[in-house]
């Protein structure tokens, strides 16, 4: 992740990240981009203030306003419960 350009190595499509960190995920990781954005409209709730995945601007978001924020113990007990361990 860092190779291409992301501030932190957390989950690729962690629901934390802000405009710049998804639009890095759209081109990077297209079918990553896709379900977070179908689960958001599944859920009927974005994981970005606003607008949820699919409405975001290609442009939207700059690099140095993301805030970086290191994976908590919330997501480890969230991936576990996905992975079904």
């Amino acid at each position: 992740m860092y190779d291409l350009g992301f501030l932190n190595n957390n989950c690729v499509g962690c629901v934390k990240g802000g405009m710049w960190y998804w639009n890095q995920i759209r081109k990077h990781f297209p079918d990553v981009f896709e379900a977070r954005a179908k689960m958001e409209r599944d859920l009927g709730s974005s994981c970005i203030n606003g607008m949820f995945l699919d409405e975001l601007p290609l442009d939207a978001g700059r690099k140095n306003d993301e805030i970086s924020q290191d994976c908590g113990v919330m997501c480890y007990l969230t991936l576990n419960e996905i992975e079904g361990e």
